[in-house]
């Protein structure tokens, strides 16, 4: 069948989805030598009493546009400590709290200033929690690129060998597969539908931090995430 990569850039505190398209490749890239915009690479959401709540890691004006690995978080901006105290009262009464204190305290009590190392020290922390042990490799490590969008994908492929890129849902807007079949890569759709699991709190929202199910499902997550399973 041949190498299947997936190709994702670092996002903080990723939803499900993203560690479902990890487990599916044989192969994961991290796509750190990209710009870094606001967006999914420095926030996203848990559910609190009022509903899905935002959490977001202040980032330097100055990174803006530059690689993601070079991006300076903030300073000044005491965002762990009111991160930590919103997570904390909002699974005060989850089941799994204990499970995640040391994803806690690796990112709320370590004095992170650059967005990209805290970005891959909670992803792969978060791999180890739900048993995932798909290899990985930083693109930045595979030599420079002067490719964007989709023949930047073909590329990254063509240099690991790959014979398939894994491409979430939500690329299907901008991603041009006559690019990969050029390039002689098969295009497979990662598919993906949100489960359902218990939580807290009134109501269902889906498609949060997967912090949201570790916290009610503890070591069940990882079996969990699985596109379309239930709880």
């Amino acid at each position: 069948m041949g190498l299947v990569v997936a190709i994702h850039q670092p996002h903080y505190l990723p939803y499900p989805g993203f560690f479902d398209k990890m487990r599916r490749a044989d192969l994961f890239v991290y796509l750190d030598h990209v710009a870094f915009t606001p967006g999914w690479q420095n926030r996203n959401y848990i559910k609190t009493s009022t509903g899905r709540t935002r959490l977001t890691v202040p980032v330097a004006r100055r990174s803006r546009g530059g690689p993601i690995r070079g991006a300076s978080i903030a300073p000044g901006a005491d965002w762990q400590r009111r991160h930590e105290a919103t997570v904390r009262q909002a699974y005060t009464r989850a089941l799994h709290l204990d499970m995640c204190t040391e994803l806690l305290g690796l990112l709320y009590h370590h004095p992170w200033t650059n967005l990209g190392m805290l970005n891959l020290a909670c992803d792969l922390h978060l791999t180890r929690m739900l048993g995932i042990t798909t290899p990985w490799v930083l693109s930045s490590s595979l030599g420079a690129f002067r490719q964007k969008k989709t023949a930047l994908l073909a590329e990254i492929c063509r240099r690991l060998g790959a014979a398939t890129y894994l491409a979430g849902d939500g690329c299907a807007s901008y991603l041009d597969p006559e690019v990969l079949e050029v390039a002689g890569i098969e295009l497979r759709w990662q598919g993906y539908r949100p489960p359902r699991y218990p939580q807290l709190h009134e109501g269902f929202l889906d498609n949060l931090s997967v912090l949201d199910l570790l916290m009610n499902c503890g070591s069940q997550a990882g079996r969990i995430l699985t596109s379309g399973e239930q709880a």
